[in-house]
């Protein structure tokens, strides 16, 4: 994964205040973002 798009997903985890919504850790949700089983908001 290139800096580029781990940063914009960082900025997404961070605005959408992932951890405290879902419980997902942001490694959690790397890994969900890869496998496609992120749904989003």
């Amino acid at each position: 994964m290139n800096d580029r798009l781990l940063e914009s997903l960082g900025e997404y985890f961070v605005y959408h205040s992932v951890l405290e919504r879902c419980g997902l850790t942001f490694e959690q949700f790397i890994d969900k973002w890869e496998k496609g089983m992120w749904q989003g908001f």
